[in-house]
């Protein structure tokens, strides 16, 4: 499969996905209160640092491999098996201890449920791996959607019938359910094999370095919430969450619809010895035209987006994300860095940058936690600006990525950003004030397609080159057409 073609399915899985989401949070916020919602941020928080253990890097190993032999298919099967029940087992030991140190007994149970995630996970997560490696965006695409609207129909049905927080942990479980059968049903032929563990040496020395990186990553990535929860209370976490959580639907949901290609497209391109930076750069180029727009105008119309998505009651969240878009708009610069050095092996880089910028996001958030939420906020910018810092420094090392390239190649990200952000900020401030939040938020969404388009034609942004051969297919598709018609004619 092409990346083009990869791109654009894995895009059209993510809208999908998103789309169904975004009605799931709209109507979860309305259902559950915020604390319900910051008792189960919190619960999630925990279970995730069990997660990057239960993974160990066999799904990253999978796909960057040169040789994947069935042995080390085999061994990766068998790691996965080992780690995944470990972690539960070790997470469902804990929950003592977290419902002691959150004053919150509704975490036991909660955790309780999250571990049979780890259980039921070994049998599709390598298969996944696999399926991503052979860039099967088709088959992933129908079984991503399949999970999400599970999801989706077990957390409002349970959420309304008065299971609170529980709702969306059963909801989780249902759709690892759903992901199992639907992988196990689509499983590729050379999949079907046995555990062992004649390589598991090899998986280990990558896993273990791999497991150490996404490990200090988890900690750090939930150090907010666990550390909120704490000093602030479910309340503080509640709001942060759902600041970050629209951050995070382009730095985290919509990147995650790049990154499963540009992973394995780098891992090609590194295996064909092709060069990796211009395809880096170019990769960082798109993402930036759609992510810079996104968080300006995110920032621009916070309280409107805020109010649609969860309700009037969340607007003390609105100051959170005025300042998280700024962190945003600097993420788009590296989100990419892990992938470019993942794909090349570098993962001993990847853990001693993951060492030196989450160590340090650790001790900001303890400080600006005690001091309070919007300090929390800004010390996300800065952690953000030391990860752009320590990432290009690798990856000057390894494809000679300086900041003055980067800055470069994406000038004309930023002129299509300001372009586009014309009629939403004259519209902002001269528009009558008498529409509804979905009315606004369509007038202004229409204003900025339109300056986007506009910029994208004028600055010449490789994207202009994607709409012209989407024009031209479209041109072309009605040709035959008028052929036919012709041949019937003098026919």
């Amino acid at each position: 499969m092409s990346i083009r073609k990869s791109i654009l399915i894995t895009f059209a899985e993510k809208y999908a996905t998103l789309a169904i989401s975004f009605v799931g949070i709209m109507f979860i916020a309305r259902l559950l209160t915020p604390k319900e919602i910051g008792i189960y941020s919190v619960a999630s928080a925990v279970t995730g640092i069990a997660q990057m253990l239960r993974d160990f890097g066999v799904g990253n190993y999978l796909i960057q491999e040169r040789e994947l032999t069935r042995d080390r298919i085999r061994s990766a099967l068998s790691i996965t098996f080992i780690t995944s029940w470990t972690a539960g087992a070790l997470l469902y030991a804990i929950r003592p201890w977290a419902v002691s140190f959150y004053h919150e007994p509704g975490l036991n149970d909660l955790i309780a449920v999250q571990c049979l995630n780890f259980i039921m996970l070994p049998f599709s997560a390598p298969i996944l791996a696999l399926l991503r490696r052979d860039m099967q965006f088709t088959v992933l695409f129908r079984i991503n959607l399949m999970s999400c609207i599970t999801q989706f129909t077990i957390s409002l049905s349970l959420a309304a019938s008065g299971y609170s927080y529980l709702s969306m942990a059963w909801a989780s479980v249902a759709s690892l359910l759903c992901t199992m059968l639907l992988v196990t049903a689509n499983r590729p032929k050379d999949a079907w094999l046995l555990p062992g563990f004649k390589e598991w040496r090899r998986i280990a020395r990558f896993g273990v370095q791999s497991s150490i990186s996404a490990i200090v990553t988890e900690i750090a990535m939930n150090m907010n919430d666990l550390i909120l929860g704490r000093f602030l209370g479910f309340h503080a976490v509640a709001l942060y969450s759902r600041a970050q959580g629209l951050i995070y639907l382009f730095h985290r949901d919509m990147m995650d619809a790049v990154r499963k290609v540009a992973f394995p497209a780098f891992a090609q391109a590194v295996r064909e010895d092709r060069d990796l930076l211009k395809a880096y750069l170019q990769s960082v180029n798109y993402v930036t035209a759609f992510a810079w727009p996104f968080y300006a105008f995110l920032g621009l119309y916070a309280q409107s987006i805020v109010r649609l998505m969860f309700g009037d009651q969340w607007d003390e969240a609105v100051p959170l994300v005025k300042i998280l878009v700024v962190a945003g708009a600097i993420g788009a610069l590296w989100n990419l860095s892990t992938n470019a050095l993942l794909a090349m092996g570098q993962i001993n880089k990847i853990l001693r940058s993951e060492l030196i910028v989450q160590t340090t996001r650790a001790g900001l958030v303890f400080y600006a936690a005690s001091v309070s939420i919007e300090m929390t906020c800004y010390a996300l910018i800065a952690i953000y600006v030391l990860n752009l810092w320590v990432t290009l420094r690798y990856l000057n090392q390894t494809i000679g990525l300086t900041l003055g390239k980067l800055l470069l190649h994406n000038l004309n990200s930023l002129l299509i950003t300001l372009m586009c952000m014309i009629i939403p900020v004259l519209f902002f401030h001269y528009l009558p004030k008498i529409f509804s939040p979905i009315q606004e938020l369509a007038i202004n969404g229409s204003g900025l397609t339109v300056g986007w388009l506009i910029g994208v034609i004028i600055t010449r942004h490789p994207l202009c080159q994607e709409l012209d051969k989407i024009l031209s297919k479209t041109k072309l598709s009605h040709k035959p057409v008028s052929l036919r018609k012709r041949d019937d004619f003098n026919g």
